[in-house]
């Protein structure tokens, strides 16, 4: 087998039709990440098309999106010819959780000051 390396939308081009069991992958999010031109917007049909070209039947893809974005992704990877059966989502939190006194809140909600 051989082994390609570069930009998928370069090398895609080399594989032959029904080549891959599975196919993970990390596309732009569309957020125009710190204004980087690969980054104005999530990849559209063709891009998902060309997957599917090189995935064998019953291949699956597992593509991660962007939490604003990822709508978009899936309707382009849907209309490309893929069926989506599952979407898996990672939550995750950021920051440090601020406490809060709650008989105190409610005192101040109800104008009390103690």
């Amino acid at each position: 087998m051989t082994v390609h390396q570069g930009d998928n939308r370069e090398i895609l081009s080399l594989e032959l039709d029904n080549t891959f069991d599975a196919i993970v992958t990390d596309p732009p999010y569309g957020f125009s990440f710190m204004g980087a031109s690969w980054d104005h917007e999530v990849p559209g049909v063709e891009f998902w098309r060309e997957f599917l070209r090189v995935a064998k039947p019953g291949a699956y893809l597992v593509a991660f999106g962007g939490t604003r974005l990822w709508h978009r992704m899936a309707v382009a990877i849907e209309d490309a010819g893929w069926e989506i059966r599952d979407s898996l989502m990672w939550l995750y939190g950021t920051g440090f959780p601020k406490s809060l006194d709650v008989a105190k809140a409610i005192d101040r909600s109800l104008g009390s000051v103690g």
